[in-house]
Parts: structure tokens; C-alpha cells; sequence
């Protein structure tokens, strides 16, 4: 794997932990998920797994979206350094990323 590559990993996995933490806590505050609610999508309760299988098989830029279905559907309140570590990944591959 390449240093960039090394890099970009570092980023997503950096992201990952405070996007994971914010998933485990709304699961946890909701309890049974309601079939129609946001959590119940799938993607979402495994997502850091998925995110990462696709990064290491070299699909970083359908892992970045996974990555902001992530965020985007419960919706999760991410911090600043998150917000600065996604524009890193979207600079990165070259992909459009607004906050």
C-alpha cells in the first residue's frame, strides 16, 4: 500500500471512531429500532465495517460515500476535527464534499 494510501486509510478510520461512537450512542438512546425509522436503513449499524472493506479493496471513493450516508441519514452532529478529517479524504480523491 502506498503512503498516500496509508494516509487515507488513517483519515478514514480517524473519522470512523467518532462517526462509529455517535452511531453506538443514537442506537443505544433509541432502544428496538422502529422499522421506519432512519437507523433501521441499512448500512448504518455495521457501516465502519463496510467502510473499510471497500478502502481496502480500493473503493475509497464508495467507501467516503458510505462514509456520509453515515452521517447524513440519522443525521449525526459531527465535530469540527471530523469535519476537517472528511474534507481531507474528499480532497484526496478529488470528490465534492460541502459542510
Amino acid at each position: 500500500m502506498s503512503h498516500l494510501n496509508n494516509d487515507l486509510r488513517a483519515d478514514f478510520v480517524e473519522a470512523l471512531e467518532e462517526i462509529s461512537t455517535l452511531m453506538s450512542i443514537a442506537y443505544d438512546q433509541l432502544g428496538p429500532v422502529p422499522e421506519d425509522h432512519a437507523l433501521a436503513q441499512a448500512g448504518l449499524e455495521n457501516g465502519g465495517e463496510i467502510v473499510l472493506d471497500y478502502v481496502d479493496h480500493n473503493e475509497a471513493g464508495v467507501a467516503f460515500e458510505h462514509l456520509l450516508y453515515m452521517i447524513n441519514e440519522p443525521p449525526l452532529v459531527v465535530s469540527e476535527k471530523c469535519i476537517k478529517i472528511l474534507g481531507r479524504i474528499a480532497k484526496s480523491l478529488k470528490m465534492p464534499f460541502t459542510r
